[in-house]
């Protein structure tokens, strides 16, 4: 398809690894149409990731519904890339008057009333990068190189407050980001802590404790449960200065969250832990990333409860620490 469209809306507004998941299917449509202006949908504490990026022209903020169909109307939109799929996102790009609307092929609640064109690759086995992708690939009609991410920016100044959080001694450190929106993606404060003592002893290496600043106390908790000191990050970086202390580590240990989805983007190795959610569609998209499961029969089952997390708790610190030992020692 000849895409002769020069205002171009990205509606991907949450959530964080959701966001970190859409950049390469843009750098695609960025590469593809140099003289389009490109608009980005997000929400307000996902701005940062986007501002001062090559990728788009514009970051809109998503905020009251019809403020925002009012902002998107204002821009003359000719072409809606729809990466949320959802009523909501749906109808934003009905509304926002452009003639194309694009989607991927499994829409929910009813969004594909709204779409002039669903295209990309069936949810089947597919990572969200590529399924991200292959919309991009759908609209234009032409394959990209593949998946690999456009460079997060960080300017002097982000680079300047990670060397300044970190202080002088941790200068080679292991990042763990221990939280999780689901409380059955927690893999729980005591293997956090015996894993952190494991690799400070067995590896001499220092940990940087990572999070939002609702996740400060929890953190204060592994370290309280720790024989060795740590460091507490949480509440004391935006996104891009938490991409740059990514950036410094040489492994970042997560949850699937959407701070190991930054981590990936970093290119910086990751070690995920995995339970109830499947990798092969959120795992850590990076070459040089581990990912530790405990093989239970009952996953991934996408469940937001469960009484027994079979699957979490079959993970040992002792697996998570020899995953790292393998990443650091490049024998992924």
């Amino acid at each position: 398809m000849n895409l002769n469209a020069s205002n171009i809306l990205i509606v991907k507004y949450s959530s964080l690894g959701d966001v970190v998941n859409a950049i390469p299917a843009v750098g695609f449509l960025r590469k593809s149409c140099p003289k389009a202006r490109i608009h980005w949908l997000v929400k307000k504490e996902y701005e940062g990731l986007l501002s001062g990026s090559p990728l788009v022209d514009e970051v809109v903020l998503y905020g009251d519904f019809f403020g925002t169909v009012r902002k998107i109307r204002s821009l003359n939109i000719d072409c809606v890339v729809d990466l949320q799929g959802l009523f909501k996102s749906a109808l934003i790009g009905y509304l926002s008057g452009a003639k194309v609307r694009v989607c991927f092929p499994h829409t929910r609640e009813g969004s594909a009333l709204f779409y002039t064109r669903r295209v990309g690759l069936p949810r089947r086995g597919v990572h969200a990068i590529v399924e991200n992708l292959s919309v991009v690939e759908g609209l234009l009609g032409k394959k990209s190189a593949g998946g690999r991410y456009p460079a997060i920016s960080l300017n002097g100044d982000t680079r300047a407050r990670v060397r300044e959080i970190l202080g002088g001694r941790f200068k080679g450190f292991i990042a763990v980001s221990p939280t999780s929106r689901w409380r059955t993606k927690m893999w729980g404060a005591g293997n956090f802590a015996l894993f952190s003592d494991m690799l400070i002893e067995r590896m001499g290496v220092d940990v940087v404790f990572t999070g939002v600043g609702g996740d400060s106390g929890y953190i204060e908790g592994i370290r309280a449960k720790m024989k060795n000191p740590s460091l507490n990050l949480a509440g004391k970086t935006d996104i891009k200065t938490l991409a740059g202390v990514f950036s410094e580590a040489g492994v970042v240990v997560s949850c699937d969250s959407g701070a190991m989805h930054l981590a990936s983007a970093t290119g910086t190795p990751v070690v995920a832990i995995f339970g109830p959610t499947d990798p092969s569609y959120t795992g850590p998209f990076n070459k040089n990333s581990l990912v530790i499961t405990s093989g239970a029969d009952c996953a991934p089952c996408r469940r937001r409860s469960c009484g027994g997390l079979k699957c979490m708790e079959g993970i040992t610190p002792r697996m998570v620490s020899e995953g790292v030992e393998r990443v650091l020692s490049r024998k992924v």
